[in-house]
């Protein structure tokens, strides 16, 4: 609806785009709301919507009943964060504005069991229809049903405790951003690794989830085992080479990632390591301040960008979103991907398939890796690779360190096997002091900055939160990590 779909999409479908959504209103017999909660779609339909559409209309809502961070603080009694005004709902069924509703998404959930049109009025009764999803039957099962027992206390909605969350600390050189954490007390009860150590009995049994920002705090078998509750960990980044899924796995804790929310930002860094090492942007700017330099001599040139050929390993979000932006400097794209993208997508960026890695080599004046770290691609370029490349080629690491064998990459360098490197990511990271690499001029080294940016990693906190925030409340987790 919010954004014109291309006219051979709309063909496949047979689908007309209608620009105004009042256009739709009242031309549909059948109105079924598909969107995302955000403040834009808060309250889409509400009573001058429904008043809009025909008297025989029904409408159906499968989008978003409640605002999952209400839900989690028991708010169950707000009417925030629906994509449908409830309350105009209501009056529309029992005014005869429109037939009939069938919703799978309500605020709150489950409703309340008061007398309602929902559940006590025959003519509600009839026209509107509560269905569970099917994700979240059994959840919502448990819900409908919560009775206390004989002398239970119920507290009041502001007794209900925030869930513990266990993060490694508070700003510093790997701690949770202090920017960050306003947002996240309104969520969660924070509980960093020294609060936990001081108190490990009390609080061991209180911990839900993990907040796992810039690797920490680092989870091993101790850990987990003195945190019986523990139902998910939460990770930053896409990468997830740094917990044992496996041993997660068997405790029975879930994990997810945010895969998606870094991948422009990386995107933009790879094609900044490309034109910084292709233009010889740090050696310029040293050359600019440096209180020795004279003049600026003729003969120190770069290579061109625009019209050569880059490679790209790993045509996933982010390398596809690479492509694009080589797309405008005329660059020749090839590819190689466990899978081949379909022609569309292919035919969109002008890129060609590789089947076969070595063929992509031997073409490409820039090789860039944007693939995940798994152990089929660990070193996945070595020396054997590195020499299938050109004289004149430039290798673009913004994936893992260990994707590379560092120590024949330094060979390839040294030894002029290929002309230049430029990384983002190294292993170890930081490189020790005194690395061969780090004394290269023909290699740029950024300090693992793919997703840092501030509005990124803000969107990556969200993301965290509401991973978290589901598999608390038995929905489905948003990029959960599977085995």
């Amino acid at each position: 609806m919010t954004i014109l779909k291309k006219e051979h999409e709309e063909q496949l479908v047979g689908a007309i785009c209608c620009e105004k959504i009042d256009s739709l209103l009242q031309q549909s017999d059948f109105v079924m709301v598909v969107v995302s909660l955000t403040p834009q779609t808060h309250k889409l339909i509400g009573k001058r919507e429904m008043e809009l559409m025909k008297p025989m209309a029904t409408l159906i809502n499968i989008s978003r009943g409640c605002c999952l961070q209400m839900a989690l603080k028991r708010h169950f009694y707000s009417n925030l964060g629906a994509v449908v005004d409830q309350e105009a709902l209501v009056r529309a069924l029992q005014a005869g504005v429109i037939r009939a509703a069938a919703l799978d998404v309500t605020y709150p959930e489950p409703l309340p069991r008061l007398p309602s049109v929902f559940s006590s009025q025959k003519h509600a009764h009839d026209s509107a229809v509560r269905v569970p999803g099917a994700l979240r039957e059994a959840q919502q099962a448990r819900r409908w049903q919560r009775l206390p027992p004989p002398g239970f206390h119920i507290l009041d909605m502001e007794d209900q405790e925030l869930p513990y969350v266990l993060i490694d600390c508070i700003g510093g050189k790997h701690g949770v951003y202090e920017d960050h954490v306003e947002f996240l007390k309104k969520h969660f009860c924070l509980i960093t690794m020294k609060e936990y150590l001081e108190n490990k009995k009390f609080l061991g049994e209180k911990i839900t989830a993990i907040y796992m920002w810039y690797h920490k705090p680092v989870i091993d078998e101790e850990l987990l085992q003195i945190l019986p509750n523990l139902k998910v960990v939460a990770n930053s980044g896409v990468g997830i080479d740094h917990l044992d899924l496996n041993l997660l796995s068997s405790f029975g804790v879930k994990v997810s990632n945010t895969p998606f929310v870094a991948s422009m930002d990386t995107a933009d860094l790879g094609m900044a390591l490309m034109l910084a090492s292709a233009r010889r942007l740090v050696e310029g700017y040293q050359m600019a301040v440096s209180p020795d330099t004279e003049y600026f001599p003729a003969d120190w040139l770069g290579v061109e960008v625009s019209g050569t050929t880059l490679g790209i390993i790993g045509m996933g979000t982010i390398g596809y979103k690479v492509a694009q932006r080589a797309k405008a400097f005329d660059m020749k794209i090839l590819y190689h991907n466990r899978n081949q993208r379909n022609k569309e997508e292919e035919s969109a960026v002008g890129a060609i398939y590789c089947k076969k890695i070595d063929d992509l080599l031997q073409q490409s004046d820039f090789v860039m890796l944007a693939v995940t770290l798994t152990p089929q691609t660990h070193k996945l370029i070595g020396k054997r690779e590195l020499e299938l490349m050109k004289p004149t080629a430039t290798l673009i690491n913004i994936s893992r360190g260990l994707v590379v064998d560092q120590d024949a990459l330094v060979e390839a360098l040294q030894n002029k096997v290929i002309k230049a490197a430029a990384l983002d990511v190294t292993y170890p990271e930081p490189l020790p002091r005194d690395h061969p690499l780090l004394k290269m001029k023909n290699v740029i080294i950024t300090p693992h900055i793919g997703s840092a940016t501030k509005e990124t990693r803000r969107l990556m906190m969200k993301n965290m939160t509401e991973s978290i925030e589901a598999a608390l409340t038995g929905l489905p987790i948003p990029n959960e990590v599977l085995l």
